[in-house]
């Protein structure tokens, strides 16, 4: 009877234990849990980031970020900085190719010897 009991126990815990995420969820959520945000509960936030972040980004790449949080936030309710947050958060967890680590490289602004602008003369001194 006591084993009957315990193998009860230990099925009901089992089957009440919610599903395991994979390593990307589980790094998604720590960041989260950083910011100090309340995203609520972390299956919504999961599926959040997946479908309408990353799912915007793979339907246009050129999405802005603009537009990112405005989408979040609508999906949401969240204040624009805390949508501002999980967008880039999410796209680091789950689709990191629309991301980029390092800031474009910007052209040089050095001007040309043609175009720079010359100096003045430099005065001369009379002896007196």
């Amino acid at each position: 009877m006591v084993l009957r009991a315990i193998a009860l126990i230990v099925v009901s815990v089992a089957l009440a234990a919610p599903a395991h995420a994979d390593a990307k969820d589980d790094a998604f959520i720590a960041n989260l849990n950083t910011s100090g945000m309340n995203y609520g509960a972390p299956e919504r936030a999961i599926q959040v980031a997946k479908t309408v972040v990353c799912g915007t980004l793979g339907d246009n790449p050129n999405t802005s970020n603009a537009d990112l949080v405005t989408k979040v936030t609508n999906a949401t309710n969240w204040p624009a900085l805390n949508a501002a947050y999980f967008t880039g958060a999410a796209i680091q967890a789950y689709c990191p190719q629309y991301g980029s680590l390092t800031p474009p490289t910007l052209p040089s602004r050095a001007p040309s010897p043609s175009t720079a602008p010359s100096l003045p003369p430099t005065p001369s001194v009379q002896p007196a």
